[in-house]
């Protein structure tokens, strides 16, 4: 997947960022084996929810698999993943579908 073929987020439809967010917002209950009412876009998955690296890399391959998508995970930094929004805005602009 070259980096000119991935997706920006100013150019992506906005129902595919709202599914990409609602596929993780699904996704993270099973990762952390806790039922959550509500996700605030801000909360910190490790600080607020004690989210490991490990978990990390599970919730990504589960979102994966989840939206049936690819995420390149080369460039991903501690700061793409600390909130839902910084994941989401990640994902969207790292992934490609599956084919």
């Amino acid at each position: 997947m070259s980096e000119s073929t991935l997706p920006t987020t100013e150019s992506v439809d906005p129902e595919v960022r709202v599914r990409i967010r609602r596929g993780i917002e699904d996704v993270l209950p099973r990762v952390l084996g806790v039922e959550l009412a509500d996700i605030p876009a801000n909360a910190c998955f490790f600080d607020d929810y004690g989210l490991t690296s490990s978990g990390i890399v599970e919730l990504v391959l589960d979102i994966e698999e989840t939206l049936a998508i690819q995420v390149d995970v080369e460039h991903l930094a501690i700061d793409d993943i600390r909130t839902i929004d910084s994941l989401t805005d990640y994902v969207v602009g790292h992934y490609a579908d599956e084919d």
